[in-house]
């Protein structure tokens, strides 16, 4: 049966007064979320925090496609499958992500081709509306974080405060630093944990460091390529992890509505 938008709006509305009756929030977020069977609006639903965007620029001037891979002919414009669902949300939820909660969207957008003019394009497309984009003009705008080919730290005063960063590092100065978004490390840099056992004392204690090392700097921090189930959650949460990745939304999502605390090393 073919649903349209607004089924997946009523579904968002009564997931979240599911999850905000359940306890403390829970940043999570839905890592490649262009490839789940509806972009963006499962996400939504769920009530998470923060999706992820692929882009390429293409030949076409101003065009950004969304794809995993090099796009194909029926690779959806970002216009298609985020943009217009979130301005939408925002014009039917008076300024807000969600109506009755002042929770925070974050798009992570990854460019995967080259910032000029990857960003260029996407900064003209999200200027226009500094209502939903600008947390100088709405405190409960999208939080815009670019991700993959990010420009030199040194140029990231370059382009406008809307815009923030995704940090792969703990060495920015502090100038750079006020336009950094999250701090995302590869998992795999620390623990080869596959998330089965329980992790070992000597990988928590190096992840707990550079967790502390983020937190230090007044940063959120995200680990990627991590193992994806219930063991992996409850770990990373309880490590302190601001945003859990994950590429199986629903299911963590509904793992962290009854969410117990637990110490599983």
């Amino acid at each position: 049966m073919k649903r349209n938008k607004f089924y997946y709006i009523f579904l968002a509305m009564f997931c979240m007064n599911i999850f905000l009756t359940q306890g403390q929030e829970v940043r999570i977020h839905s890592h490649n979320d262009y490839e789940r069977r509806f972009p963006f609006y499962e996400a939504y639903g769920q009530l998470l925090s923060s999706v992820e965007t692929d882009i390429y620029a293409t030949a076409v001037q101003g065009e950004l496609l969304v794809s995993h891979g090099h796009p194909s002919p029926t690779s959806p414009t970002i216009d298609e499958a985020y943009l217009q669902p979130i301005l939408s949300l925002f014009k039917l939820n008076n300024g807000k992500a969600w109506r009755k909660s002042e929770k925070i969207l974050y798009w992570l957008i990854d460019l995967k081709t080259d910032a000029n003019p990857t960003l260029d394009y996407l900064i003209e497309k999200l200027r226009p509306y500094p209502e939903v984009f600008d947390t100088v003009v709405n405190p409960y705008a999208v939080r815009v974080i670019i991700s993959g080919s990010v420009p030199k730290a040194e140029r990231f005063g370059d382009y406008p405060s809307f815009i923030t960063f995704d940090g792969s590092r703990l060495d920015y100065t502090p100038k750079q630093l006020e336009r950094i978004g999250l701090i995302s490390f590869n998992v795999r840099n620390y623990t080869k944990w596959d998330g089965q056992e329980p992790i070992s004392d000597s990988d928590y204690q190096k992840l707990s460091e550079v967790i502390n090392a983020a937190h230090a700097l007044g940063k959120p921090i995200r680990f990627w390529g991590t193992p994806d189930g219930e063991r992996s959650w409850n770990t990373f949460h309880t490590l302190g992890v601001d945003v859990i990745n994950t590429d199986t939304p629903a299911a963590c999502a509904a793992y962290f509505r009854k969410f117990i605390p637990t110490y599983c090393p």
